[in-house]
C-alpha cells in the first residue's frame, strides 16, 4: 500500500463524515432557526412535550455535565450512585450531598433520583444524629432536595405528591414529631422558600390553631398542587389514583388528630374536624379512575345501590312471572333456615329472623339473562336493556366497595363525623386532664375525671361502634389500665360503662377481627340513626328558640300597651265637681254599710237565738258532770292554785 492509496482513503472517509453531518444538522436543528419548527427532532420534542423547557427549569450546569460526560452519562451516574452509598456509610455528609447534586445534574428528569435521595437524607441520614435539631436539618435537606426536583420536572405529579407526603408523614408521624412540628412552625427561612414556590404558608389554609404554619396543612397544599396538575391533563405515573387522591383529605384528618394530642381540646378542634369532614366528603365525590373502563365516586355507593334497586323493580314489572320464577329458583338454593326467614312475613319476624333474612336477601343471585330470555317477545328488548344496566351497576358497586375497603373509607368518614361533636371533644379533654392529674399524683381528681370520661366514651361507642378500632381506642385502653392502678383493683363492676369495650380489647388491647366485621355491618344503620337524632334535636332547639322569641315579643307588646294606657289616664285631670260628687257618694256608701252591719248584729233571727241558748245549757251540764266524776283532780288543782274560776253563764 503506497502513500497515494492511504491519502485517497482518508479523503473518502472525510467526505463520508461531511455527508453524514448534513442530515444530522438538518434533523437536529433547534426550533426557531432554518424553519418555523426547527429540525425534525425539535418538532418531535415539541409534539410530545419532552423539550427541556417543557419538562422543567433549564439548568446550564446540568447541560454542561451532560456534555462533559461525552455520551457516558449513564456510566457516570452509576459510579456516583455507588459513591453516595459509600459516603453515607462513612458518615461523610458534605461529600454525600455534593454527590447527590451531581447525580441530579446528570439525571434531572429521572423522578426516582429525587425521591430516593430525598428519602435517603430524611429517613436514613437523619437517624445518625443524636440531637433532634440536627435530625430536623437533615429532614429539611430532604424536602429542599425534593423541591428542586419538582422545579426540574413540572410534569411529574408523583414528585409533587411525594413532597407533600414528606411534610406530613416525616414531620408529623416520626418519634420526634412534637419537636419537628414546633421547629417547622418557627422555621421562617423555610417558610420564605415555600412562599417563593407559591405555597401560601401565610394563608388560613396552612396555619394551625396557634396561627403558625402547620406541617400537615402545608403538606396538603403541596398535594393540592399535584391534584391541579393532574386536572390540567398530566397523567399520574407510578402510583394508583386512589392512593394519590386520598392523601390530601387524610392530611386534614391527621392535622385534627395532632392538635388534639397537643392539648387543643375546644372549639378549634371541632372546627378542624368539621373542615376535615368536608374534605373527606369532597374526596368521596371525586371521580377516581379504576382498572376498569369507568371511574367511580367512593361516596356514592348508596346511590348506586338505589339505582340498582330501581332497575330490578323495573325488570320485575316488565318480566312479570319470568322474574318471579327465576327468584324462586334462586331462593331454593338457600339453606332451610334462610328460606324460612324469607317466607315469614316481615312484621312477624323475630330479630334473629330479620337478620337472617337481610343476609339471605343479599346472597340471592337471580340469573338476569335467563329472566330476559323468558320475558314476552314484545317486552324482551326492554328487559335486555335493563339487564345490561343491572350488570353495569353490579360491576360499579363491586369496584366501589373494593376501593372503599382498601382505604377504609367508612371508618374515616365516621371518625370525622364523631370527632366534630362537642361531647367527643369533651371526652378527650377529660382524659387529657385525668392523665395530667395522674402524672401529678392527684389520684382522687384523676379517678373522678377518668370515671366521668368513661361514661361519655361509652355513649360515643354506642353511637359510633366502629371507633373501637381507632388508635384512640388503644390509648383509651391504656388510660383504663392506669385507672385500675389508681383505684388499686383489677376487677371492674358489672355496671362499669366500658366493661364491654374492655372485654373486646382483650388482654393485649387488640380488637377481634370478627367483631370488627360485625361493627362494620351495623355502623351504617347506627350512623343514619344518629344523624337523624342530631337533625331532630337541631329542629327542636330552633322551634324552642322561635317560641321563646315570639313569647318575649308578645310580652314586650303587652307591657308597651299597658304603659300607654296608664300614660293616657294620667293625662286626663278630673273636674272639682266630679271629685266632690265622688267623695259624697263614697261617704254615703260607707254610712249605708255601717247601718246594715249594726242591723244585722242587733236583729238575729229567732232560730239562731234558740240554738245558741241550747248550746250554752249543754255546756254547763257537761262541766258540772265532769266536776263530780274527778274530785282528786279538783283537789290538786285547788291546792296548787292553778285552776281557773268556773265560767259564768251568759244567762
Amino acid at each position: 500500500m503506497n502513500r497515494t492509496t492511504v491519502l485517497r482513503r482518508k479523503l473518502v472517509y472525510l467526505m463520508v463524515l461531511v455527508v453524514m453531518l448534513i442530515p444530522l444538522y438538518l434533523l437536529g436543528q433547534p426550533s426557531g432557526g432554518g424553519g418555523e419548527g426547527g429540525g425534525r427532532l425539535a418538532q418531535l420534542r415539541g409534539k410530545y412535550d419532552i423539550a427541556e423547557s417543557d419538562l422543567g427549569e433549564i439548568s446550564p450546569a446540568s447541560e454542561t455535565m451532560k456534555l462533559a460526560s461525552l455520551g457516558l452519562r449513564g456510566v457516570a451516574a452509576s459510579l456516583l450512585w455507588k459513591k453516595s452509598h459509600d459516603y453515607r456509610v462513612l458518615h461523610e455528609w458534605d461529600r454525600l450531598k455534593a454527590t447527590l447534586n451531581n447525580i441530579a445534574l446528570l439525571q434531572p428528569h429521572f423522578d426516582k433520583v429525587w425521591e430516593f435521595q430525598a428519602h435517603n437524607l430524611a429517613y436514613n441520614v437523619s437517624t445518625e444524629f443524636d440531637d433532634y435539631r440536627q435530625r430536623y436539618e437533615m429532614v429539611r435537606e430532604g424536602t429542599e432536595f425534593l423541591t428542586k426536583g419538582v422545579n426540574q420536572n413540572r410534569k411529574a405529579p408523583r414528585l409533587v405528591w411525594y413532597t407533600g407526603w414528606f411534610y406530613g408523614q416525616k414531620m408529623g408521624m416520626s418519634d420526634e414529631k412534637q419537636q419537628f412540628r414546633r421547629l417547622f412552625s418557627e422555621d421562617e427561612q423555610l417558610h420564605q422558600q415555600l412562599m417563593e414556590e407559591n405555597i401560601a404558608v401565610d394563608s388560613p389554609e396552612a396555619r394551625g390553631p396557634m396561627n403558625k404554619p402547620d406541617n400537615w396543612l402545608v403538606g396538603r397544599l403541596w398535594l393540592n398542587r399535584g391534584y391541579d396538575l393532574v386536572e390540567s391533563g398530566v397523567q399520574i405515573r407510578r402510583q394508583t389514583p386512589l392512593n394519590f387522591y386520598e392523601t390530601g383529605p387524610k392530611w386534614r384528618l391527621k392535622h385534627a388528630e395532632a392538635i388534639e394530642s397537643e392539648g387543643i381540646l375546644d372549639e378549634r378542634a371541632q372546627n378542624a374536624w368539621q373542615l376535615a369532614s368536608a374534605d373527606w366528603r369532597a374526596f368521596g365525590n371525586r371521580s377516581v379512575p379504576t382498572t376498569a373502563a369507568f371511574t367511580i365516586k367512593l361516596g356514592q355507593l348508596d346511590e348506586l345501590i338505589r339505582q340498582k334497586t330501581d332497575k330490578v323493580e323495573k325488570l320485575e314489572e316488565v318480566a312479570g312471572d319470568a322474574y318471579l320464577a327465576a327468584r324462586a329458583k334462586a331462593i331454593e338454593k338457600l339453606d332451610p333456615v334462610q328460606r324460612d326467614a324469607l317466607s315469614t312475613p316481615e312484621g312477624e319476624r323475630t330479630k334473629s329472623q330479620q337478620s337472617i333474612a337481610d343476609k339471605a336477601e343479599k346472597s340471592i343471585t337471580v340469573n338476569y339473562d335467563e329472566v330476559a330470555r323468558a320475558t314476552q317477545q314484545s317486552k324482551q328488548l326492554e328487559a335486555l336493556q335493563l339487564v345490561e344496566d343491572i350488570k353495569d351497576l353490579d360491576e360499579r358497586i363491586l369496584k366501589t366497595e373494593g376501593y372503599r375497603k382498601q382505604i377504609n373509607y367508612p371508618y374515616w368518614e365516621t371518625l370525622a363525623l364523631a370527632e366534630q361533636e362537642e361531647r367527643t371533644v369533651r371526652a378527650r379533654r377529660l382524659i387529657y386532664e385525668a392523665e395530667k392529674a395522674n402524672a401529678d399524683a392527684e389520684l382522687e381528681k384523676a379517678i373522678s375525671l377518668y370515671e366521668e370520661a368513661f361514661v361519655v366514651w361509652a355513649e360515643i361507642f354506642d353511637d359510633y361502634p366502629i371507633l373501637v378500632i381507632d388508635d384512640t381506642a388503644e390509648d383509651l385502653y391504656d388510660s383504663l389500665r392506669r385507672y385500675r392502678i389508681a383505684i388499686d383493683s383489677d376487677e371492674l363492676p358489672d355496671d362499669f360503662p366500658l366493661k364491654t369495650f374492655v372485654e373486646l380489647m382483650g388482654e393485649y388491647g387488640q380488637v377481634d377481627q370478627d367483631m370488627y366485621e360485625q361493627v362494620r355491618q351495623t355502623q351504617k344503620d347506627l350512623l343514619a340513626k344518629r344523624q337523624a337524632e342530631l337533625e331532630a334535636e337541631e329542629r327542636r332547639l330552633e322551634e324552642e328558640a322561635a317560641k321563646e322569641a315570639a313569647e318575649k315579643e308578645a310580652a314586650d307588646e303587652e307591657k308597651a300597651s299597658e304603659a300607654a294606657d296608664e300614660e293616657m289616664k294620667s293625662e286626663e285631670p278630673k273636674s272639682d265637681e266630679s271629685a266632690e260628687s265622688e267623695s259624697a257618694d263614697s261617704d254615703e256608701a260607707e254610712s249605708d254599710e255601717v247601718v246594715e252591719e249594726s242591723d244585722s248584729k242587733s236583729e238575729p233571727s229567732d232560730e239562731a237565738e234558740v240554738k245558741e241558748k241550747a248550746a250554752e245549757k249543754e255546756s254547763v251540764e257537761t262541766e258540772s258532770s265532769a266536776a263530780e266524776d274527778s274530785p282528786a283532780e279538783d283537789a290538786v288543782s285547788s291546792e296548787d292554785g292553778a285552776s281557773d274560776p268556773p265560767a259564768e253563764s251568759d244567762e
